[in-house]
C-alpha cells in the first residue's frame, strides 16, 4: 500500500515537473511566473469600469437626468437580477468554447473575454448617453448586466485555470484581491479630484469619466486577457462530447436543458455542498452588515458616517497588507484553517462591538468613535482572512469535479458563485427592509427617535447575525476534507486516468479520498453518471 502511494504520489510531482508531458498543460504544468500573475492582476484591475457603475450610475440618472427614484432602482434591480441568472450560461459557453475553431485557435478562457470585451465596452457606453427615454436605459441595463458575467465569470475562474500548484493558486487569489481594491480605491481618488475640476451638475462630467474608464477598463482588460496561461484542448477540456453523448449534436432547447441541469446536479458533488455552506454563510453575514452599516453607526451608537470616515483611508491601505498576510497563511496553513483563525477574529471583533452597543451611553462620544473606528477596521483583517480562505478554497473544487465528470468546468463554478452573490444580495436587502418595516423602524426620523426596539433590533442584527453564521462557517469547515495532501492524491488520480489509466487500478487510499471528497463512489466517476448530462445512463 505504501509503495503504490508513494508511486501515485511521485506520478504527479514528475508531471508537474515536466510541462510537456502529454498528461499536464504547459499551464498547469510549470510555476508561474511573476510576470504571468501580475499581468492576471490587470484583469480585475479593469473592472473599475464597473466600480464606477455601481458608484455612480444611479446618482447620474437621479440628478443629472432626472429620472424618479423608484423608476432608476427596479430598473437597475431588473438588470442584476437578469444579469445574475444569465452569468451560468457564460460559463457554460467558456468551458465550451474549445468545441469551436475560434476557441481552439485562441483559447477558451482567452476567447470568450475578447468576445465579450468589445460588447461590454458598447454597452457600457451606451449606459451613460443623455437625455434618452427611459426605455432605452432599460434596455441597456438589461444587456449590460447580461454581458458583463462574460468578462467576471472567466476572472474568477483563472486561479484554478491557470495553475494546479497551491501556492501559485493562493498568490493569484491575493494579486485578485488586490488589483481590485487598488482599483476602487484609485477611482475613488480620481473621481474626486475631477468632479473637483469639471463641477458634478450637468450630465457631461459623468459622461466624460465614464468614458475614460471606458477606454482605459477595456486596455487593461484585453491586455490581461492576451497574457493569461490556460489548460489546451485535450480530453478534459472537450466537454461539448460528453454534452453530446451518444447524439450526434445538442439542439437548442436541448442546449438550454444542459445550462439548467449544469446549474444544479453540482449538488451531487460532495464537497461544493460544503464549499456552499461555507460560502453562503460568509457572504450573508458580510451582506447584511454592509446593509446596515450606517444605520448601526447613526440609531444604535448614535454617531455620523462622517465621524467614522477616518477609518475608510486606513482600511483600503490596512486592507492590502492583509490580502499578503493572507496569503502567506494559506500557503502555510491551508485554506480551511485559514477561514477558521480569520473567523474567530472576526467574532471576537463583534463581540466587543455588541459590548461597545451595549455601553456607549456612558462613555463620551469621542471613546465611542475612537473605539469603533479602531474595532471596524480591525474587521478588515478578519474578513480579509475569511474572502480570501473562501475564495482559494473555492479553486479547488473544479479539481473534484473533473475526477467526478472527466472534464474542467472552472467557468461552471464561477457562474454559480456569481448568481448566488445576486441571490444573496437580493434576499437580504428584502429581509433588512422587511424586519425594519416589522419593528417600527421611521424613515427619515431623527437618530435619537427610533424606538427602543428598533435600536436593538439593529444591535443584534448587526453583531448577532455575524457572529452566528462566523461560527456556523467555522463547523462547516470540519466537513470540508479537501486540503492540500488530499488535494494532491486527487490531482494524481486525474493524472493517471488521464493519461489512460485504469480505474480498475486505483489505490485503496486514493478511493477512500475520491470518495470522502466526491460524496459518489469511486466507480461512478470519471464521466460514469450523468453530473454533466442529464441523458448519460453509464
Amino acid at each position: 500500500m505504501a509503495l503504490r502511494r508513494a508511486s501515485s504520489h511521485r506520478f504527479l510531482l514528475e508531471n508537474r515537473r515536466n510541462p510537456m508531458s502529454n498528461s499536464a498543460s504547459p499551464a498547469v504544468g510549470r510555476k508561474l511566473s511573476w510576470v504571468t500573475k501580475l499581468t492576471y492582476a490587470l484583469l480585475p484591475l479593469s473592472f473599475t469600469m464597473t466600480t464606477m457603475v455601481m458608484t455612480w450610475q444611479m446618482i447620474y440618472y437621479t440628478q443629472p437626468l432626472a429620472i424618479s427614484i423608484g423608476i432608476v432602482t427596479t430598473m437597475l434591480a431588473v438588470g442584476k437580477a437578469i444579469g445574475g441568472f444569465i452569468t451560468p450560461v457564460w460559463g457554460y459557453i467558456s468551458d465550451r468554447m474549445y468545441s469551436t475553431a475560434f476557441g481552439r485557435k485562441v483559447g477558451r478562457r482567452k476567447g470568450t473575454l475578447l468576445i465579450a470585451a468589445p460588447l461590454n465596452l458598447i454597452f457600457y457606453v451606451l449606459l451613460w448617453v443623455p437625455n434618452m427615454p427611459v426605455w432605452f436605459y432599460l434596455l441597456i441595463n438589461i444587456i449590460y448586466y447580461g454581458v458583463y458575467p462574460g468578462i467576471n465569470t472567466v476572472v474568477y475562474s483563472l486561479p484554478s485555470e491557470m495553475t494546479d500548484d497551491s501556492k501559485d493558486r493562493a498568490q493569484l487569489v491575493a494579486v485578485q484581491q488586490i488589483g481590485g481594491g487598488v482599483g476602487g480605491f484609485a477611482l475613488s481618488m480620481f473621481n474626486a479630484y475631477l468632479f473637483k475640476i469639471w463641477g458634478a451638475d450637468s450630465w457631461e462630467p459623468y459622461f466624460k469619466i465614464a468614458m475614460i474608464y471606458a477606454v482605459l477598463g477595456t486596455v487593461l482588460l484585453v491586455i490581461g486577457a492576451l497574457c493569461i496561461k490556460e489548460r489546451p484542448y485535450d480530453e478534459t477540456t472537450d466537454i461539448s462530447s460528453a454534452d453530446k453523448g451518444a447524439a450526434e449534436k445538442v439542439g437548442f432547447f436541448g442546449r438550454l436543458v444542459s445550462v439548467f441541469w449544469n446549474f444544479l446536479s453540482v449538488l451531487r458533488i460532495k464537497t461544493f455542498r460544503n464549499y456552499l455552506g461555507i460560502f453562503l454563510s460568509q457572504m450573508t453575514f458580510r451582506t447584511v452588515r454592509g446593509q446596515i452599516n450606517a444605520y448601526f453607526i447613526m440609531f444604535v451608537l448614535l454617531l455620523t458616517p462622517a465621524e467614522v470616515s477616518l477609518s475608510t483611508g486606513f482600511s483600503f491601505l490596512f486592507g492590502m497588507v492583509c490580502v499578503v498576510i493572507w496569503a502567506t497563511l494559506i500557503t502555510k496553513l491551508g485554506g480551511m484553517r485559514a477561514y477558521r483563525l480569520g473567523s474567530w477574529f472576526t467574532i471576537v471583533l463583534f463581540v466587543g462591538i455588541f459590548i461597545l452597543g451595549l455601553t456607549h451611553g456612558s462613555m463620551p462620544k469621542a471613546t465611542v468613535t475612537l473605539v469603533f473606528t479602531i474595532l471596524i477596521t480591525l474587521f478588515t483583517l478578519g474578513n480579509s482572512g475569511i474572502v480570501n480562505a473562501q475564495t482559494y478554497v473555492q479553486s479547488f473544487v473544479p479539481d473534484v469535479d473533473e475526477l467526478v465528470t472527466g472534464k474542467r468546468r472552472e467557468g461552471q463554478y464561477a457562474g454559480i458563485q456569481s448568481t448566488l452573490e445576486v441571490i444573496v444580495n437580493t434576499v437580504v436587502t428584502i429581509l433588512v427592509g422587511v424586519i425594519l418595516q416589522a419593528v417600527g423602524f421611521q424613515s427619515g426620523a431623527d437618530v435619537t427617535t427610533q424606538s427602543p426596539l428598533v435600536v436593538n433590533v439593529l444591535l443584534y442584527m448587526y453583531c448577532g447575525t455575524v457572529v452566528v453564521l462566523a461560527f456556523v462557517g467555522i463547523l462547516l469547515t470540519y466537513r470540508m476534507h479537501l486540503n492540500e495532501k488530499t488535494h494532491d492524491i486527487l490531482v494524481a488520480e486525474s493524472v493517471r486516468l488521464r493519461n489512460g489509466g485504469s480505474m480498475d487500478d486505483v489505490t485503496e487510499e486514493t478511493r477512500k479520498v475520491v470518495e470522502d471528497l466526491a460524496g459518489i463512489p469511486y466507480e461512478k466517476c470519471w464521466g460514469h453518471n450523468n453530473v454533466i448530462n442529464v441523458s448519460n445512463k453509464a
